[in-house]
């Protein structure tokens, strides 16, 4: 039996593409994601890829999430990788709002989704993994949880930041396990969600990135596609930077 990926918000743009690729690896994926999503023509991908079914779940809903892994495990016995990717980034007219402007509202629910929903989505896969001897969690972070956010709002680099942690942390207390746990920080890809900023926004973003292009949404899946293999077993804890070198780590 194949083994069982999950990949959130996975419906579309770089989810969907992380999931297609985990689907060329012998991957069964299951792609989570919303309502809106999945009924939109963005999604009738998944109807025609072989091995990869949808489920809607809201990652910020623990009764979703716990009611989506619970299927899952007893249906198919385990989920073996997990690609913590739905995220969102609010924008005002195409930029980000400041932090005196941040609502709270706005605030709870970027962490609600971001931050939140990696947690309650691990931790409720972790007993699979745990039992079967064998896992990899994947989180996708951001170079604005690295640098700080200068395009995104405060709330979605202090999310990012926090993935950073909750890496780290799990990383410590799974390995033993066979489990690994991992980010991935992709700096500007083009995306639906990046596109939403504004013009001048994101041509200064491009001319800060030493190899002259934004990055592909291939690019980021395919080192998805290795920190979930076999071969990556001996790396855990790491946030692995994806950014064209707009960012470099000392």
């Amino acid at each position: 039996m194949k083994r069982v990926a999950v990949v959130t918000g996975g419906g579309r743009a770089m989810g969907a593409e992380i999931a297609r690729r985990l689907a060329r690896d012998g991957f069964a994926v299951v792609v989570w994601d919303l309502d809106a999503v999945l009924d939109s023509a963005d999604a009738a991908w998944i109807r025609d890829t072989p091995d990869v079914v949808a489920m809607t779940v809201d990652v910020s809903s623990e009764e979703h999430v716990t009611a989506a892994v619970d299927s899952i495990v007893s249906e198919r016995g385990g989920i073996a990788c997990l690609v913590n990717n739905a995220a969102i980034s609010p924008k005002r007219d195409g930029y980000r709002v400041s932090p005196i402007e941040t609502s709270t509202e706005e605030w709870d629910l970027v962490m609600a989704v971001n931050l939140r929903g990696p947690f309650l989505a691990t931790r409720a896969v972790l007993p699979s993994m745990i039992g079967a001897g064998w896992g990899r969690v994947v989180n996708i972070s951001s170079s604005s949880g690295r640098q700080g956010a200068r395009i995104a709002g405060l709330p979605y680099g202090v999310a990012k930041t926090g993935i950073n942690g909750l890496t780290r942390t799990l990383a410590l207390e799974v390995g033993k396990h066979g489990v690994t746990v991992n980010s991935v920080a992709p700096g500007r890809i083009a995306t639906p969600m990046s596109e939403r900023s504004a013009p001048e926004v994101q041509a200064a973003s491009r001319s800060r990135i030493p190899v002259g292009r934004e990055g592909r949404v291939s690019d980021v899946a395919g080192l998805v596609s290795y920190l979930c293999s076999e071969e990556a077993g001996y790396v855990t804890g790491a946030t692995i930077d994806i950014n064209g070198g707009s960012f470099m780590a000392p």
